[in-house]
């Protein structure tokens, strides 16, 4: 509910702003954009357990912390997209006594996404804020590491997975447009446990600011 609110509450400020930015002509066919996303997945924990063995600390960020997009516009309402984000990271420490053992753990699944935008409607030159609908596939990747006094080690794995989502874009001229999106991501099971689970279907939201390049705008 928290993270529909906010994202209600940026649509609306941006379509707000969309009111008073000045009109232009802006033609995307033939342009491209680099686009980074900053936004969150989930919570953010952090703790301390104490127990008669020892200590363990833990910091988890379940969250999305940030992506970078490269998007080109085939048509004027049609845009395909490339796409590689960190969606969530965990680190977690171990001191126990009983035995004496000191250990560090982390991981961290990133996604590369190939997909497309479709924006409806069909944007006229003059609309500066134009909504879409967002489709990605492509693999989502762990890498985790862990050691200890003995023994180091470090693995990664790949699934195959997707993401479908909503977006809005405001432009603020003819080179810089700021962005919404809100999807949810869908992958197969890891084969290895990754932190507590094997699998991380969830929401995401973000914001974001692009610069436009090339093509006749």
């Amino acid at each position: 509910m928290k993270a529909l609110g906010i994202t209600i509450r940026v649509l609306v400020l941006l379509m707000f702003m969309g009111s008073f930015l000045q009109s232009q002509t802006i033609t995307l066919r033939g342009s491209s954009a680099i686009e980074l996303d900053l936004g969150f997945w989930n919570n953010v924990n952090a703790g301390q357990q104490l127990n008669l063995t020892g200590v363990k600390q833990e910091a988890k960020a379940s969250g999305f912390v940030g992506g970078l997009t490269y998007c080109y516009w085939m048509r004027e309402n049609m845009a395909i997209t490339v796409a590689g984000s960190i969606l969530s990271t965990e680190a977690s420490s171990t001191v126990t006594t009983n035995p004496i053992m000191v250990g560090q753990h982390s991981n961290a699944l990133f996604s590369f996404l190939v997909g497309m935008r479709y924006f409806i409607p069909e944007p006229d030159p003059e609309d500066m804020v134009r909504p879409y609908l967002a489709l990605g596939v492509g693999s989502f990747m762990d890498f985790e590491a862990s050691n200890s006094l003995l023994a180091q080690s470090a693995r990664s794995e790949s699934t195959f997975g997707g993401r479908v989502g909503v977006g809005l874009d405001a432009h603020l001229g003819k080179s810089v447009k700021l962005g919404v999106n809100a999807g949810y991501n869908v992958m197969a099971d890891f084969r290895s446990i990754v932190g507590a689970r094997n699998n991380f279907n969830g929401f995401d939201f973000s914001v974001g600011i692009a610069f436009l390049f090339g093509g006749q705008r």
